[in-house]
């Protein structure tokens, strides 16, 4: 196994070497994708919470990128990509280039969004602030699965099928390559066409696989890097579901015993009390639901509304407002909080069941991680194309019903939905394990950041993910709710990240906000 890992390692850094170094070919230098700049123009047509909200300043530019580093020669992709220039004061210090989650979320919109509302003008005093929509997503060769009105399986393994059938015959030659393992080689494509010499780097939730993955790859590339809301690298897809459901129930006991203590809609005088209240609430929906403006509230609508209600504290009051609607027989607040802007109508496949942001409805900041705007319509699809590529287990039906006891002890309310996304990939042919390789000794130290209530990212994968890194990277920990820190409202985690970013000085060991 360690030879088979040696040659592994070898073989990237002979394709990078390649892609990297220009052949003579008849006294003239093959072209590999280091050898573009960016046309920096405008960025028209961004979506953003408001009106004039994408800064005047920001740019836009798109790159060439192999369809497969692994044979360069086999077609390119484009990548769209976006800078906001370094405002000072102070000497610039190179890009810093920003992942906000997913995996799906296009980071151009994300950028712009996040720089209206100021959330990191003091990053973007030092550095080029560079946001980019991976592989697949959104401006970068997405994928599309066409008209999904055909889908009409109401199991999830037998609704996966049709959608893996549907995407297949729409992006079949794309999707072997939307993975993390080629978005980490994208990356290093960017930090060399904005003229890095090392990536600097913050990610948030999907963020930090892909930067994990990245600095495996290129440890000698890597510079300071910022994971917030830290995946796990040791779990499967199982452990990683049964750890959500953990967190999530975690989350909502928490959300349960800050209701109580205040005008609650949910009669009890206790966290457990609420607990029950609220999931007898939504048991009430079996038999039929409640008709609303854009749907059907059901049972399964009702749990992805509070557990989406879950990925941010500043959710909670919403989360209190629609519950109290249910009380009078209005569900759709509920359905606003389970699928913002129509999205999640696959839900029943599992299409969101995996660590990372739920879809962000306008106005809102779904995760607690800065930017609100429309979410661009392959994200769902996207999300689950990456995924597959991610994931090399395939599990059956009654595999993943033999697992219904843990589940269930895991979380009686979240349990049985997050079980049910291990069919989601059910169709796609097997992923690989790239996604897992995150071994970066020779790389600098990296700033994770945990949260000790996370209920998409639970708080050890942090610690996991810094001794799977192997470096001595530093952890973080942020004592509070939510997934992601940064943009929490704690003046600790923001003031730690940016010493780090900007000045290069981590927290010491142990340190706590």
């Amino acid at each position: 196994m360690a030879r088979l890992r040696i040659v592994a390692t070898l073989a990237a850094a002979l394709t990078a070497a390649l892609l990297a170094t220009p052949h003579p070919a008849d006294g003239s230098a093959t072209r590999t994708p280091y050898d573009q700049s960016p046309t920096w123009a405008g960025c028209p047509n961004v979506p953003t919470p408001r009106p004039g909200a994408s800064p005047q300043h920001m740019e836009c530019a798109t790159l060439s990128v192999p369809r497969d580093y692994a044979h360069p020669g086999a077609g390119e992709l484009d990548l769209a990509i976006s800078r906001i220039p370094a405002t000072g004061p102070g000497p610039r210090l190179g890009s810093l280039l920003v992942n906000f989650g997913g995996p799906g979320l296009p980071g151009i919109p994300e950028l712009a969004a996040v720089a209206a509302n100021g959330d990191l003008a003091r990053l973007n005093e030092r550095y080029d602030l560079v946001g980019f929509d991976p592989r697949g997503v959104g401006r970068s060769t997405p994928v599309d699965c066409g008209d999904l009105s055909g889908v009409t399986a109401t199991d999830a393994a037998a609704q996966a099928r049709q959608v893996a059938r549907a995407c297949r015959a729409h992006s079949g030659g794309l999707l072997p390559y939307v993975g993390t393992h080629n978005a980490a080689h994208d990356l290093d494509v960017i930090r060399s066409a904005v003229g890095d010499d090392r990536l600097t780097y913050l990610g948030f939730s999907y963020g930090g696989r892909l930067g994990s993955v990245y600095a495996h790859e290129f440890p000698q590339r890597t510079g300071r890097m910022v994971l917030d809301g830290v995946p796990d690298p040791t779990l499967d897809d199982v452990g990683t579901a049964l750890a959500q459901s953990a967190a999530f129930q975690h989350a909502l006991d928490d959300f349960a015993a800050d209701c109580a203590a205040r005008s609650c809609p949910i009669a009890g005088h206790t966290a457990k009390e609420v607990v029950a209240g609220i999931a007898e609430q939504g048991h009430a929906l079996d038999g039929g639901g409640i008709a609303t403006v854009t749907g059907q509230l059901d049972h399964e609508g009702f749990v992805q509304g509070v557990q989406n209600a879950l990925y941010s504290k500043d959710d909670w009051s919403d989360l209190r407002d629609a519950l109290r609607a249910l009380r009078t027989g209005d569900g759709e607040p509920m359905m606003q909080l389970a699928y913002p802007g129509q999205m999640g109508q696959l839900s029943g496949a599992g299409m969101l069941g995996r660590a990372g942001l739920p879809p962000l409805r306008p106005g809102r900041s779904g995760a607690g991680t800065g930017p609100d705007w429309a979410v661009p319509d392959n994200y769902e699809m996207a999300k689950l194309a990456i995924d597959c590529q991610d994931t090399p287990e395939r599990r059956t039906v009654a595999g993943v019903h033999r697992l219904d006891g843990r589940f269930s002890a895991a979380s009686a309310v979240f349990g049985p939905s997050i079980e049910a996304t291990l069919l989601a990939c059910t169709g796609w042919p097997p992923g690989d394990h790239a996604s897992r390789e995150v071994s970066a000794r020779t790389a600098p130290q990296a700033l994770l950041v945990g949260t000790t209530a996370d209920p998409a990212t639970p708080y050890p994968g942090a610690a996991h993910m810094a001794a799977a890194l192997g470096n001595g990277s530093r952890v973080l920990t942020y004592r509070g709710d939510g997934h992601g820190a940064y943009f929490a409202h704690s003046r600790c985690v923001r003031a730690s990240v940016e010493a780090y970013l900007v000045d290069g000085t981590l927290p010491p060991s142990g340190a706590v906000c």
